[in-house]
Order: C-alpha cells, then structure tokens, then sequence
C-alpha cells in the first residue's frame, strides 16, 4: 500500500511539475506553478498562490551576516521572535531546523531555517493550496 501511494505522490508531483515554469534566483530556484505571483523586495521574495490562499516566503542572506550563529540557534532565536514551537531538526540535518507558529493574521505557519555553506535562508509557508508541497520541495531541492 505505501509503494502505491509513494508512486501516487510521484505521478502527482511529477504532473504538476510538468506544467510549472523553471525560474531561478540569485541563490535559489524554484518550480513555479500557473498562476503564481512573485514579489521581490531586497533579500525576500514571496510566491502567492492565484486564489490568495497560500504563500511562500524566502529570505536570503549571507551566513556571514549572522554573526557565527548556526542553523539551531538561528532557528530558536526565529521561533522565540515569532513565538513559535520549539524548533525540531529535519533529516536529521543539522543544518535544518523548522518550526510553526501563528501569523500575526492568525494563520497557522511554518518556517524553516536552513544553512548553506555561504547562505543562511528562512523559508516561511502559511496557507493551503494544492501546488504549495510542489513549490517548496523545488525550492529545497534547489538549496539542499
């Protein structure tokens, strides 16, 4: 049954990627559905879905920047800013660390830290919509 569904979540994914377009970033590049919008301003660009019901947020910076912090402590001074959950690493990566947290519209949201050899990203979902697993999967693909 796992296999199945396993090769249901691929056909799906691969469906909808089929119809997305290729765009890349200076330090990222996604997968970005029909419809979607992006907005840039400095480091940041945020994806909204065409209906509005869901977003992607990505900020960039340079590790540098961060005065040696690593991706936990990042992520925990993320999630007390935010008061958010206590951040949980992912894949057992320790350069990738998430946590949730209530938006300041009371959504229900995600972050993510992640911790690249130059770059240090902060990766915010709010929302549903039935291309958003498919956009953040491009982005980390692109990244990690």
């Amino acid at each position: 049954m796992k296999t199945c569904m396993a090769a249901l979540c691929l056909a799906l994914f691969t469906a909808a990627a089929a119809t997305a377009e290729p765009r890349d970033f200076t330090d990222f590049s996604v997968d970005l559905p029909p419809g979607w919008t992006v907005q840039r301003e400095g480091s940041t660009t945020a994806f909204t879905a065409p209906d509005g019901s869901a977003s992607l947020q990505v900020a960039v910076e340079l590790l540098t920047r961060m005065d040696g912090m690593n991706a936990e402590s990042l992520a925990a001074a993320y999630a007390a800013e935010l008061h958010g959950s206590r951040p949980v690493m992912v894949d057992n990566d320790p350069n990738y660390y998430s946590f949730t947290f209530t938006s300041p519209e009371g959504e229900a949201s995600e972050a993510s830290i992640v911790v690249s050899d130059r770059n240090f990203y902060l990766i915010t979902v709010s929302g549903r919509h039935k291309d958003l697993a498919g956009l953040v999967e491009s982005l980390l693909l692109s990244i990690l």
